[in-house]
C-alpha cells in the first residue's frame, strides 16, 4: 500500500521525485519515486546513524552491485544507487501489485495449476540469483509481489555472495522464521539449497494457507524447522512429493532450481493468477496514478525573533533532523540552528560549559530489582558529576510502568516526548520493556536494556535498543560453558517444560539444534499437566548424566528437582535465572544457574563499586545494581563523545567503539552486524547452597576445576 508523504519527507532524492511512502521500519524509509526518466521505482533510504557506522557504506555498496548482477525477468533490477550520499540510497524497478503474504491473507490457498506456475517463476528466478553467485536467504510470501505479468522476487538486503564472508557470525540466525531452512536455523553456513527450502515453505504456504512449520514464537518455529516433519496436508497430490523434496532437513537431499524449473514446466502468463487476484493487482496498480507528485519540500531559516545561543524548539528542531537524515540539503542557516541546539542550558560553573542530559530508568518501583537498579544508577551519575573534568552534567529521572505492557507503552511515549531525556535505561521485565520499543524509535530515543531477555529483544539493527545482556535466544552462556569447561559429560539431558513451552524452546533450542553442548544431547519433554516423576525415573537410568531445565518457573523447576533427587539422579544439574524462587531455592541444593547479574560484593572485578555503594546507601548492592551503574556509564562516555547532543545519534555513537564496564565488555561488529554484550565474563555462574544461590565466578573465568 502506497502512503502519503509526511511533511518531514524530502521531495526530490537523487534526482527522483518522491510520490509516496512504501513502507518504513528501524533502517530507514522506502519511497515510491519517479526517477529523472519518468520510471516508477521504489527508493530504500537509509538512515543517517546507520550510515555513520565503520563499514556500512562499504556493504551497501556491496549490495547494490551485487543485486545489479540479477538479470531474470522475476527479479526486480536495480535501476540507480548512491552508496556515498549522507543517507544512502537504493532504487529498484517498481512491482505495483500486492505482495503474495497479502493475497494469500485475503483471498486464501492456490489451486494446482497456479501453484505450479508460481512454482515455476520462482525457481527461475532463484535459478538466476545462483547463477549470480547469490544466496537470496529470505525467500518468503513477502518478499514475492504479484504482477499481472508474474511474479517478483523482491528484498536482496541480506543476500550474499557464494563463499563470502557472512553478514553475521555464526550461531545467529538471519531470514524469517518460518520460512529459512534448518541450517539457518541452526546459525550454519547456507548455500542454494537452502533458499530451495524456503521456496518449499513458499510453494506449502501457499497451497494450504498455512506456514509449514505453524506460527507462534521465532523460538519455536525454528525448533520445528530443525525437529518437526512439515505439515503438508492440503498440498495437491501431484505436488507433495515435490514439495516435500525441497524441504528436506539435509540439503544434498533437496532438488536444485534447474530442477525444480523441469518438474513445474514453462511459465505461463495466461490464467496464472487464482480468481479475484488479478482484480487485486489491477487494483492496486491504478492507486499510481492516482498520486499527486508532491512540492519541494522547504527547509526555512530560524525566525529572526530567536536569539543568537538560544535551543530551537523541540518541533522545530527535529524536523531538520529528519530533513537531513533523509538527505535534504539544509542552509547555513539552518546548519547555524543546529549548533545552537547542541548548546544545552546546563547548571555549569566556572568557564567550562557542560550540556544538561536527563538518563530516565524505566520500571515498576514496587517491582523485584528497581530500587536496586536505582540506587546503582544513581551513584553511577553522582559519580560522573562528581569528576571535574567532565563535559557533560547527568540527571537520573524514574518513570514508572506499572508493571504492565501498556504502562511501558504510555510512559515511554512521555519518555520520547520530552526532548530533554537523552536515554532510557529499561528495568522492567520480559512482559514490558518490548512495549517500550516503538515509541522509543519513532523518536530516535536510545534504550539500553538491564534485565529482560527475551527473543523480542533480538532488534539490534530494527529499534534503538540495545540489549546490555543476553538474551534467551542465545541460552544461559555461563550454564552452557560450564558444562564445556569443567563437568564433560557424556551426555545432557534438557527438559522442556511444556508448561512454559515458548521460553523453554530456546534453552532446548540452543543446547540441541545449535550444536552449543559439546555432549550428546536429548531432550525429555514435560506436560503441563503432569508432574516430573516419569522423566526423572528416564534420566535415573544414567545416573551420572548432566541435567540442564529449559524451563522459567521456579515452582516447576523445584518440582524437577525433588523428582530428580527422589529418582537417585546424582549428576551436574542446571538451569537459568528465572527460577531463583523461593520454592526452588528450598529445593535446588547443589544446582547451578547461569544468571545475567553478578553478585557485586563477592564479584573479584566489581569491589570498589560494593564499597561505593555500602558508603552511600549502608547495605550491600543487590541483584541489577552494578548493571545498572554500567548502563548509566555506558550511555555518558557516548553523550560526552556527542559534544553536548546526542539523542538521535547516541545510539550510533555507542556502537562506533567497544567499551569496558565493571560487569562486562559491549561492543559491535559492523561487518557482521553483531551487538555483543557478555564479552569479559558477562554472563555469570551460581551454585544454590544452603537455601541461597551463591557466586561461583564469571563465565570466562570457568574452568576445569570450578
Amino acid at each position: 500500500m502506497v502512503e502519503r508523504l509526511l511533511p518531514s519527507d524530502p521531495s526530490l532524492i537523487g534526482g527522483h521525485r518522491l510520490a509516496g511512502r512504501l513502507g518504513a521500519g528501524g533502517m530507514g524509509v522506502v519511497y515510491l519515486a519517479r526517477s529523472p526518466l519518468g520510471v516508477w521505482c521504489a527508493l530504500k533510504v537509509i538512515r543517517a546513524e546507520y550510515a555513520d557506522d565503520h563499514g556500512f557504506r562499504a556493504r551497501f555498496r556491496r549490495e547494490a552491485e551485487l543485486a545489479s548482477r540479477l538479470t531474470s525477468r522475476w527479479t526486480v533490477p536495480v535501476v540507480a544507487a548512491d552508496a556515498e550520499a549522507r543517507s544512502p540510497w537504493l532504487a529498484t524497478a517498481y512491482v505495483p501489485g500486492p505482495s503474495l503474504a497479502e493475497a494469500l491473507a485475503l483471498h486464501g490457498p492456490w489451486p494446482e495449476a497456479q501453484l505450479r506456475g508460481l512454482g515455476s517463476a520462482l525457481a527461475e528466478a532463484l535459478d538466476g540469483v545462483h547463477a549470480a553467485g547469490l544466496v537470496h536467504r529470505d525467500v518468503k510470501p513477502a518478499n514475492v509481489l504479484l504482477a499481472v505479468d508474474g511474479p517478483r522476487l523482491i528484498d536482496f538486503g541480506i543476500a550474499r555472495a557464494v563463499g563470502a564472508t557472512a553478514l553475521t557470525t555464526d550461531g545467529s540466525v538471519v531470514g524469517s522464521p518460518g520460512y529459512l531452512s534448518p541450517e539457518q536455523a541452526r546459525g550454519r553456513t547456507v548455500g542454494p539449497s537452502s533458499d530451495v527450502f524456503s521456496l518449499g515453505c513458499v510453494l506449502a504456504h501457499t497451497a494450504t494457507g498455512r506456514p509449514p512449520f505453524g506460527t507462534g514464537g521465532a523460538a519455536a518455529v525454528l525448533y520445528r524447522t530443525v525437529h518437526r516433519e512439515p505439515d503438508l496436508d492440503g498440498v495437491p497430490d501431484g505436488l507433495d512429493g515435490i514439495v516435500r523434496r525441497c524441504l528436506a532437513k539435509e540439503p544434498e537431499f533437496r532438488p536444485s532450481a534447474p530442477e525444480l524449473r523441469g518438474v513445474f514446466g514453462e511459465f505461463t502468463e495466461d490464467g496464472w493468477l487464482p480468481e479475484r487476484l488479478p482484480a487485486l493487482v489491477a487494483t492496486r496498480a491504478t492507486r499510481v496514478l492516482d498520486l499527486p507528485v508532491p512540492e519541494p519540500t522547504m527547509v526555512t531559516r530560524p525566525s529572526p525573533e530567536v536569539s543568537p545561543g538560544a535551543p530551537p524548539s523541540p518541533t522545530r528542531r527535529r524536523l531538520l533532523v529528519a530533513g537531513a537524515a533523509l538527505g535534504v540539503t539544509a542552509t547555513a542557516g539552518a546548519g547555524a540552528w543546529w549548533r545552537w541546539g547542541r548548546a544545552r542550558a546546563s547548571a555549569n560553573t566556572g568557564s567550562v560549559r557542560r550540556s544538561r542530559h536527563v538518563v530516565a530508568l524505566l520500571g515498576d518501583p514496587d517491582g523485584a530489582f528497581f530500587t536496586d537498579h536505582r540506587r546503582g544508577a544513581q551513584l553511577a551519575v553522582e559519580q560522573h558529576n562528581q569528576d571535574a573534568r567532565r563535559t557533560v552534567d547527568l540527571v537520573l529521572r524514574t518513570a514508572d510502568d506499572g508493571g504492565t505492557a501498556a504502562g511501558s507503552a504510555a510512559a515511554a511515549e512521555r519518555l520520547a516526548a520530552d526532548p530533554d531525556v537523552s536515554v532510557v535505561i529499561a528495568a522492567g521485565t520480559n512482559a514490558t520493556v518490548p512495549a517500550a520499543l516503538p515509541p522509543c524509535t519513532e523518536a530516535r530515543l536510545a534504550l539500553l536494556v538491564t534485565r529482560a531477555d527475551t527473543e523480542a529483544l533480538n532488534t539490534v539493527n530494527t529499534t534503538t535498543a540495545l540489549v546490555l545482556r543476553s538474551t534467551l535466544t542465545l541460552g544461559p552462556p555461563a550454564v552452557l560453558r560450564y558444562l564445556n569447561r569443567a563437568v564433560k559429560p557424556a551426555r545432557t539431558v534438557v527438559v522442556h517444560d511444556l508448561a512454559a513451552a515458548a521460553q523453554s524452546l530456546p534453552t532446548v533450542n540452543i543446547a540441541t539444534a545449535r550444536g552449543k553442548l559439546d555432549s550428546e544431547t536429548t531432550v525429555e519433554e514435560v506436560a503441563a499437566d503432569e508432574d516430573f516423576t516419569g522423566a526423572a525415573r528416564r534420566i535415573a537410568a544414567r545416573p551420572q548424566d548432566a541435567v540442564l531445565f529449559g524451563g522459567v518457573s521456579p515452582d516447576r523447576a523445584a518440582a524437577c528437582a525433588r523428582a530428580l533427587r527422589d529418582a537417585g539422579h546424582q549428576g551436574v544439574r542446571l538451569a537459568g535465572e528465572h527460577v531463583l524462587g523461593a520454592s526452588f531455592l528450598a529445593a535446588g541444593e547443589g544446582w547451578r544457574i547461569g544468571t545475567g547479574y553478578t553478585d557485586a560484593s563477592a564479584d573479584a572485578r566489581t569491589k570498589a563499586f560494593a564499597a561505593a555503594f555500602r558508603t552511600r546507601h549502608g547495605h550491600p548492592p543487590g541483584p541489577w545494581a552494578a548493571e545498572a551503574y554500567d548502563a548509566v556509564r555506558y550511555a555518558a562516555q557516548g553523550l560526552a563523545a556527542l559534544d553536548g547532543d546526542g539523542r538521535s545519534v547516541l545510539r550510533s555513537e555507542l556502537l562506533r567503539r567497544p567499551w569496558q564496564g565493571i560487569t562486562r565488555r559491549v561492543s559491535f561488529d559492523a561487518t557482521d552486524q553483531f551487538f555483543e554484550a557478555n564479552d569479559d565474563g558477562g554472563a555469570f555462574l551460581y551454585r544454590v547452597t544452603g537455601g541461597a544461590a551463591r557466586f561461583v565466578t564469571r563465565s570466562d573465568d570457568i574452568a576445569e576445576d570450578t
